[in-house]
C-alpha cells in the first residue's frame, strides 16, 4: 500500500466527519453514555480491524474512545486508514 500525498489526505479527510489530521495520522474522539458503551464500541472495532488486517491505536477514557489511524509500515496515511475510518463511522 502506498503512502498518500498531502493533497490526497486533505481530500479524503474532507469527506469524513469529525476526523482530524494529527501529524502522520488521523484522529477522532467518539463519545458514549458510559464505560460500557465505550467497551462495546471497542468490541465492534475488533472484527472490522481484523478483517482489514489494519489495527487502530485506541484509548478509552470512561465514556470517550479516541481512535488514531496510521499505516506504520509506510510512515503515514494510506487508503486503508480512510477505509477503516469510514467503517468506524458506520458503527455509531
Amino acid at each position: 500500500m502506498n503512502k498518500l500525498s498531502e493533497s490526497e489526505v486533505k481530500k479524503k479527510l474532507s469527506r469524513l466527519r469529525g476526523w482530524s489530521l494529527d501529524g502522520n495520522k488521523i484522529r477522532k474522539e467518539f463519545q458514549f453514555n458510559d464505560f460500557d458503551g465505550s467497551v462495546e464500541f471497542l468490541r465492534k472495532i475488533a472484527p472490522i480491524a481484523d478483517a482489514l488486517d489494519h489495527h487502530p491505536d485506541v484509548c478509552i477514557y470512561y465514556n470517550r474512545v479516541i481512535v488514531e489511524l496510521s499505516t506504520h509500515d509506510v510512515g503515514g496515511l494510506t487508503e486503508l486508514d480512510f477505509q477503516l475510518a469510514e467503517k468506524l463511522d458506520g458503527l455509531v
